[in-house]
């Protein structure tokens, strides 16, 4: 009797010891599988680890050789991420190399590169290096204490940056009572220059002409008019397939910038002198802070697909007047329809494009307001339509936090019927009715 027993648990105990071998082996060649032809799920709800397709096309267009030298500990789990991020990226792309360089340990390499950050990056490539500091890798919403990984779209700009051809040239001009680069716009030429964008201020009142390298110029809330000499250069400028953004300021009743309104004018964009409100999408009970509709136009696609907010406070209203071989397209507008910016197009001889972008206020892009919303974003849509320009990229920011769930109506008393009491209750059936079982045997 004992023998038949002992028989009997041998064969149980070596039929479940091969079950467990068996699955164990399958799970071993199935990762085997999976890791022979780079499957992966990223599983993270905000798609942390996942490339975005704005990316993926930047990457694959790679042709040139870079480096990235990332100073972490290695250990960190920031750098599991850049780690994870890199793996990603080389299945796009070969011509990308990271080290990851402990600063403990190198210090020489810190003091080369001048990292003053933790997380910092230097990427480099044949023609330049740029360093991209540890503060626009893992970004910090201190109003919320919300952190957010950039790391796709900081490394991805800095390649762009340093394989690029030509450096985009933009210049704000001054002179007229316009926001000041280096008093007022600070944030918004830091926004720039880490799109890789040169951003130079600069003076028509004593100069004959605009820079040779101009790409693009901006007026920004100008409080005094331009002269007709200084509006012929702008002209000239456009005609020769140049690209500008007009912001007005804040309407006044005693102004003065009619050569600025008919320049505006004559590309089929009439600026009025009527102040804007709007009673169903304005910020903080302010009506005349207003939270625009978004149109179809390029310009705004990426924050009408996104669901991000912008505020414009203070703008007058636009409207097309339609001119011969002129292409005008409303960008923003308020619940209404009001216009409150508008672009205008030109196909030249040359095979050039001259562009114009009028909004407006200017305001969005003070100091005081580019951070709210997606008010950047507009500069950065911009900036895309105007060159078509494959070296900004716009990849948006994924956040640590993960998204919390919200159990509503009887959702939480059936989680707690499933989990708590059906479950338990089955796994108890099914080990009673396989105890009973074996006991019959």
């Amino acid at each position: 009797m004992n023998r038949k027993k002992l028989s009997r648990n041998i064969k149980y105990s070596s039929n479940s010891f091969i079950f467990t071998a068996a699955v164990i082996g399958i799970v071993i060649i199935i990762n085997l599988i999976i890791r022979s032809f780079h499957i992966q799920w990223d599983l993270t709800s905000n798609k942390i680890y996942t490339l975005s397709e704005e990316g993926i096309n930047a990457l694959k267009k790679l042709d040139q050789d870079v480096s990235i030298l990332f100073f972490a500990n290695p250990a960190d789990p920031v750098t599991s991420d850049i780690q994870q991020l890199y793996e990603n990226m080389a299945t796009v792309t070969n011509h990308i190399s990271l080290e990851i360089i402990d600063p403990l340990k190198n210090p020489s390499l810190v003091n080369q590169y001048q990292i003053t950050t933790e997380y910092s990056a230097v990427v480099s490539s044949e023609k330049m290096s740029k360093q991209v500091h540890g503060f626009d890798i893992i970004r910090t919403d201190y109003s919320t204490g919300e952190y957010f990984f950039d790391g796709e779209g900081a490394l991805i700009q800095a390649i762009l940056d340093v394989t690029a051809d030509k450096q985009t040239q933009l210049y704000v001009l001054e002179g007229h009572g316009e926001f000041s680069l280096d008093e007022n716009l600070t944030l918004f030429k830091y926004l720039l220059e880490q799109k890789g964008v040169k951003v130079h201020s600069f003076t028509l009142t004593t100069s004959a002409d605009l820079p040779g390298d101009s790409d693009i110029i901006c007026i920004l809330g100008p409080l005094y008019d331009y002269t007709p000499n200084e509006i012929e250069i702008l002209k000239d400028f456009l005609d020769k397939g140049g690209k500008v953004i007009l912001a007005f300021n804040d309407y006044q009743e005693n102004e003065n910038l009619d050569n600025l309104k008919n320049f505006a004018q004559n590309y089929g964009i009439k600026v009025e002198n009527i102040p804007l409100s709007d009673s169903l999408r304005h910020y903080a009970q302010d009506e005349r802070a207003l939270v625009p509709v978004y149109t179809s136009h390029e310009i705004v696609q990426r924050l009408e697909e996104d669901n991000i907010a912008t505020i414009i406070p203070n703008a007058r209203k636009l409207s097309i007047e339609k001119k011969e071989d002129i292409i005008n397209r409303v960008v923003l507008e308020t619940s209404q329809e009001e216009a409150i910016a508008i672009t205008a197009e030109k196909y030249l001889d040359n095979d050039e494009t001259a562009q114009l972008l009028v909004i407006g206020n200017a305001f969005f892009l003070h100091d005081q307001a580019i951070s709210l919303g997606g008010n950047s974003d507009i500069v950065l849509g911009a900036l895309t339509w105007f060159k078509d320009d494959e070296s900004i990229v716009n990849i948006k920011p994924k956040t640590y936090s993960p998204e919390p769930i919200v159990l509503v109506g009887i959702q939480s008393q059936l989680i707690f019927l499933v989990c708590v009491v059906l479950i338990p209750l089955f796994v108890f059936i099914f080990g009673l009715m396989l105890y009973l079982r074996r006991r019959t045997l």
